[in-house]
């Protein structure tokens, strides 16, 4: 799956999942044939009907969980679900539907654009991405990286908010006639 697909392309849709739920702390753990997301909202006392709405549409395309394993986890205020390539896939054209316009810039500080500028870097140095994880304003990313070394970075949101003004202005297009 991420041999045909960046990092960058993969997470984003991810991203804008959280936003929709309007999960701001999570983990991201790649898995085999997708990832699974880890809900780290604090203090959780139960799913928001937004949460139970998503859940239900992707177990409708996935097997059936262990229940009493997911009853526990959301007992201690852990939400967690697979995401599989078809997925993903279907985040993205839902997300590409709901994209304003083009010509205006993305919001730098959403989870998604957060997500998305963490796959370009990973991508960047040819990384196998292991985990990513937000909390409050700490991004934490594992990957393995060409040379099969575990590497652990973390970084800050200004320096992400750093990361995107460079990527953005490489993918925008020249103005004034200058090359």
């Amino acid at each position: 799956m991420y041999k045909d697909f960046g990092y960058a392309a993969l997470l984003r849709p991810i991203g804008q999942t959280l936003e929709n739920l309007r999960i701001e702390s999570f983990t991201v753990i790649t898995d085999g044939d997708g990832f699974i997301v880890r809900d780290k909202t604090r203090n959780r006392a139960q799913l928001t009907p937004r949460e139970k709405a998503f859940l239900s549409t992707l177990s409708s395309s996935q097997p059936a969980a262990t229940g009493k394993q997911d009853a526990l986890k959301q007992a201690f205020g852990i939400v967690e679900w697979h995401l599989t390539h078809a997925d993903i896939e279907r985040l993205d054209s839902e997300g590409r539907r709901h994209r304003r316009d083009a010509e205006q810039p993305s919001d730098s500080h959403s989870v998604s654009q957060i997500l998305r500028v963490i796959g370009e870097m990973v991508d960047q140095k040819r990384g196998r991405l292991i985990t990513v994880s937000k909390i409050d304003e700490l991004v934490t990313v594992e990957y393995l990286s060409s040379d099969r070394h575990l590497v652990t970075e973390n970084y800050n949101l200004p320096m992400i908010y750093n990361f995107w003004v460079r990527a953005y202005k490489k993918r925008a297009p020249c103005t004034n006639g200058r090359a």
